[in-house]
């Protein structure tokens, strides 16, 4: 850090503004055109205003709190603002609203925080946050090396993002032209006729001798964690006790979740399981290639007849009766069946690795942002 620098705790350049507003209640708000601001930005328009100033905005609870997910922010003109977020005016003949939007986002202020459950950032917190401070015209000089900076990394991150969302996309749309275009060769048939349809159950928990690691136990968390299909197997198992109270689920069967806001997510087997009775699962018959059919329920063909069949209550749930009536559309061939999903097999990998690069470029950009604010902080920009 530089020589003419000074450390300094935020109270001592900015005046807390928090005892100059009065409290309005969402009934005694009326509709106007005054941004009416809380923790992370406008919640709504009032008509009537409390500030007129420039000022900046800081959030005082969340669960997000802690380093570099926090939210300040600017604000100027005539507005509203409630108690869940602290309204602090800068001293601008020491300080640049921007050096302290920076420091607030993005400085790990853990230490400052208090509250268990919910964590809070009091006003005698928040007036002792202590950080380096530059002469003026040295902050302006690295405020616009930040702006310029993080202006570059923003737009590498909306690509990166829409890459990663078109690599999804990418696959969707071809998983759904195979099933949306079936021709010559093809044929329907309801689940019950392609193979044993069961629903999970749960041994009693009461029993702790039904749990242990003699099977795994599968939960609708633990499905199509990847985005393949892939299960978690390790986070819960039933003892071979607790199996002869549950159902068992064999190998290279397909699992489908089938309550809650995760209906219609598939999952495929590679192992022997037991699961609850969120999940409906598919074991083929002999003649039928699993890996076609776990393409063929996770197409939004199939999907659709899931939702539509499902009821329509607070809480969707389709049940096994149902679920097991549902068409499915495939070529009679087993050859075919294998060639298209050794097709989607090799499809999804390639996007895979498209989306893994996205994500790892996110990271990337993360990193060099923090990198690039220590060493502003630091005094080495």
């Amino acid at each position: 850090m530089k020589n003419s620098w000074e450390i300094k705790k935020l109270g001592e350049v900015c005046e807390v503004l928090d005892n100059k507003r009065k409290p309005i209640t969402k009934r005694d708000r009326t509709s106007g055109k005054y941004p009416y601001y809380g923790a992370t930005g406008v919640l709504d328009y009032v008509s009537d205003y409390i500030f007129n100033e420039k000022l900046i905005l800081i959030g005082e609870d969340g669960a997000k709190w802690g380093a570099g997910e926090n939210t300040a922010y600017a604000v100027e003109g005539k507005c509203w603002v409630n108690n869940h977020a602290h309204v602090i005016k800068p001293e601008r003949t020491k300080v640049i609203d921007n050096w302290i939007i920076y420091l607030l986002n993005f400085s790990d202020l853990t230490q400052y925080i208090t509250g268990l459950t919910v964590p809070k950032l009091n006003q005698e917190k928040m007036r002792n946050i202590s950080f380096p401070l530059p002469p003026l015209p040295e902050q302006k000089r690295i405020v616009a090396i930040l702006d310029k900076a993080f202006d570059s990394i923003t737009k590498t991150k909306e690509i990166a993002e829409k890459n990663l969302n078109n690599s999804n996309e990418v696959f969707e749309s071809y998983l759904q032209s195979v099933f949306a275009n079936t021709g010559d060769g093809w044929e329907k048939k309801k689940l019950k006729q392609i193979g044993v349809t069961q629903t999970g159950t749960t041994p009693k928990t009461f029993f702790q001798e039904n749990y242990g690691d003699f099977i795994p136990f599968v939960k609708p968390a633990d499905i199509d964690i990847f985005g393949n299909g892939e299960i978690r197997y390790n986070l819960e198992g039933l003892s071979k006790k607790g199996l002869d109270s549950a159902r068992k689920v064999f190998k290279n069967s397909i699992l489908m979740v089938c309550i809650g806001a995760s209906i219609g997510k598939v999952g495929f087997t590679d192992r022997d399981i037991s699961c609850n009775q969120q999940i409906n699962t598919l074991t083929l018959n002999n003649n039928l290639n699993s890996k076609f059919f776990y393409y063929a329920l996770s197409s939004q063909t199939f999907r659709k007849q899931v939702i539509l069949n499902s009821s329509q209550a607070t809480l969707p749930i389709i049940n096994k009766s149902k679920w097991e009536n549902l068409l499915v559309s495939f070529p009679e061939s087993r050859q075919k069946q294998e060639s298209i999903a050794k097709k989607l097999d090799a499809f999804l990998i390639e996007t895979k690795k498209l989306e893994n690069i996205s994500k790892q470029k996110l990271v990337n950009l993360e990193e060099l942002r923090k990198s690039i604010l220590q060493k502003a902080f630091n005094g080495e920009l």
